[in-house]
């Protein structure tokens, strides 16, 4: 019974700790905010801060880990003749993912180089469909590679600019967009002359 409530403890500090992240984070840029900024938000002091967390940076790599875990978990569901037929699934499963924490995901996307987001989604998808396709994809490796960097590189490009530009387009409508964008695009390379 000891253990549940330290969990349960562990569990709370830890939500709220994140929690103050978050509203620190849709009010200043995140150099600036400090633990001291999110221990005094989160009403915690700083030794209970670093009893969970080694510093901001170790807070931002966890909420990446999950939205990787996310996709990845998603990803795994889905064949590439699927995605190739109908890529707004694909988008759907995606959104499903980030949307209850569009706007975390979407800063963390947006921060010029304090971030790795892209990185490690772009890897993450390659690796994913590469290993989960590839037997299966009509088309060579190098082209296969150069058609998931480009397409993933160009998602993430598409979101970035959409939460920059206020998120005026319901996210559906947009998923749609870069659906046909992206088989137009996976049909040409595939009927190369």
């Amino acid at each position: 019974m000891e253990n549940l409530k330290t969990d349960l403890r562990v569990l709370k500090t830890k939500r709220a700790i994140r929690q103050a992240f978050k509203e620190l984070l849709s009010e200043k840029h995140i150099d600036e905010i400090t633990v001291s900024d999110i221990a005094k938000t989160a009403m915690i002091n700083r030794k209970t801060f670093y009893a969970h967390y080694a510093g901001v940076h170790e807070i931002i790599a966890e909420i990446e880990d999950e939205i990787i875990s996310a996709m990845q978990a998603l990803l795994s569901q889905m064949r590439f003749e699927r995605i190739l037929e109908c890529p707004y699934d694909l988008f759907q499963y995606l959104m499903q993912a980030v949307d209850k924490e569009i706007e975390i995901y979407g800063r963390l996307l947006t921060l010029n180089g304090n971030s790795n987001l892209i990185l490690k989604i772009i890897q993450m998808m390659r690796s994913q469909l590469v290993s989960s396709f590839e037997n299966d994809v009509p088309i060579d490796k190098q082209t296969f590679d150069l058609t998931i960097s480009f397409m993933f590189a160009g998602i993430l490009a598409v979101f970035t600019e959409w939460y920059n530009t206020g998120m005026h387009e319901p996210i559906e409508e947009l998923s749609k967009k870069l659906s046909r964008l992206c088989i137009s695009g996976i049909q040409g390379i595939m009927n190369k002359p």
